[in-house]
């Protein structure tokens, strides 16, 4: 057999069965993002009667005034 072609077959099944392991490693945004905001998750009726899930984050910092996003997208938060 090739040494080349033996090198790139042990690496790719050493490559996918790794894979795994860093999927599940925390994510620093995700800190982040609990350390300085409240997460409130509320059903928001809309004129038709339709009542949409919805996910709020305010910061904990209240003495500061901050912009508001909002992003409305057909998929999940």
């Amino acid at each position: 057999m090739n040494k080349k072609f033996v090198f790139l077959t042990a690496f790719f099944v050493v490559f996918c069965t790794a894979m795994p392991i860093f999927a599940q490693l925390p994510n620093a945004d995700s800190a982040f993002i609990r350390d300085h905001f409240i997460k409130k998750e509320l059903m928001i009726p809309m004129r038709d009667g339709v009542r949409l899930f919805t996910s709020v984050y305010v910061p904990k910092d209240t003495f500061s005034t901050y912009p508001i996003l909002l992003k409305r997208t057909p998929y999940s938060c």
